[in-house]
């Protein structure tokens, strides 16, 4: 047996990058994703969220993408998701998903104003904030709860397309988080968030 163990040993310490890795790469997913990536939602550099989430939501991300289906969209995997305990990554996976899907109905709500699709798909986005929204009371998870005031603070920075003509909207829902937030400092972003949304949009977007 002495003999292998050199070997042995050898072989664990090549696989020690490769296992790393793999656990970098979950823990990066455990996180809100969407941010820094400009004008869109679909990838972020390197990182294809959407391509990520699809395979774990096929059926809501179908109806989400296709501008041709009016269809309900069926949110309760998505809040059990968002709202599971212990918290692992299908949290933030719901979150994301979330996150894509508002900015693409809310996106394509805006470029249709006036239209016939106009009012369905800000209802399905306005729809779309009350998950995270309701998640967060339902959460003990500081950083999960962080994630969530990411994908909010996000919609503030009014940086994603079509995302800063309609952030003033959510000005009473994300000020309704310090009903459901104890911790000072959560409290002061909350707060500043809510500043954000509250700016004049640009008149280019």
């Amino acid at each position: 047996m002495a003999p292998c163990a050199p070997r042995l040993r050898s072989a664990l310490i090549g696989l020690l990058p490769v296992l790393l890795l793999a656990c970098a790469s979950s823990n990066d997913a455990a996180r809100y994703r969407l941010a820094g990536s400009g004008t869109q939602w679909q990838s972020v550099g390197g990182d294809h969220v959407l391509e990520d989430l699809r395979g774990r939501y096929p059926d809501f991300f179908e109806l989400v993408l296709d501008p041709t289906k009016k269809t309900e969209l069926n949110l309760l995997p998505l809040r059990d998701d968002l709202e599971y305990r212990p918290v692992d990554r299908r949290n933030y996976d719901a979150l994301n998903a979330v996150a894509i899907a508002y900015f693409e109905l809310n996106s394509r709500a805006e470029a249709s104003r006036g239209g016939s699709s106009y009012l369905g798909d800000s209802f399905r986005s306005a729809q779309l904030v009350a998950v995270p929204w309701r998640a967060y009371g339902e959460v003990d998870s500081g950083p999960l709860r962080d994630a969530i005031l990411d994908f909010f603070e996000d919609i503030a920075n009014g940086e994603k397309l079509r995302s800063r003509t309609t952030a003033s909207r959510l000005t009473r829902t994300v000020s309704s988080l310090e009903k459901k937030e104890s911790d000072p400092w959560r409290v002061e972003r909350i707060r500043l968030i809510v500043e954000r949304l509250q700016d004049e949009p640009p008149t280019s977007r």
